[in-house]
């Protein structure tokens, strides 16, 4: 309503100020008087509506300026601080690689000495194993050859006995035998 309003005066001040220009076409002093008059309904309308109108756009727009540049000082802000903290990470992250390497050195030394001392243990073992083993074959084998002197010491005993053995010998022997058994009956 106050739309219509303030057009309906704009209208016939503007309608209104030519007629009355147009009477007093008599003086020019009339005529300049009429042209500020003129003018300075003009300028008050025009300087109504741009308060009553503009003002808030402008307001507003300041408010969307303000907010875009608080945003930004935001946005910046925390772009610095993720800047540092990627610095910081950085920095960190050289001295978490030289730990690192350290760490590695120290760590392929032990299993170096580790591989080193399992070797040995295991080198020891198998040595003794073998002598174990060594022991035990060479144990076994003389075994074997006295077993085997021992049947061919039989078999050239049995040999020999055979070919001195006679009827008379084996006789005798079984004789002297017997007495052996009948004496230890009788005790």
């Amino acid at each position: 309503m106050k739309r219509w309003l303030a057009i309906l005066i704009l209208g016939g001040a503007l309608g209104v100020s030519p007629l009355l220009a147009q009477e007093s076409e008599g003086g020019k002093a009339g005529m300049e008087i009429w042209k500020v008059v003129n003018f300075l309904i003009l300028f008050g309308i025009l300087g109504y509506l741009a308060r009553k109108h503009a003002a808030p756009l402008l307001t507003a727009r300041s408010q969307e300026i303000r907010d875009g540049l608080a945003a930004g000082e935001k946005a910046q802000a925390e772009a610095q601080a993720q800047a540092k903290a990627v610095d910081a990470r950085l920095h960190g992250l050289e001295e978490e690689i030289a730990g690192m390497r350290l760490s590695a050195r120290a760590e392929r030394e032990h299993e170096a000495e580790r591989l080193k001392r399992d070797a040995q243990i295991e080198l020891a073992r198998i040595r003794q194993h073998a002598t174990v083993e060594m022991e035990s074959t060479s144990k076994q084998a003389r075994l074997d050859v006295q077993r085997h002197a021992a049947k061919l010491a039989v078999d050239l005993a049995e040999k020999k006995v055979r070919e001195r053995m006679s009827a008379a010998t084996q006789d005798s022997l079984v004789g002297g035998f017997v007495m052996d058994l009948a004496r230890r009956d009788a005790r």
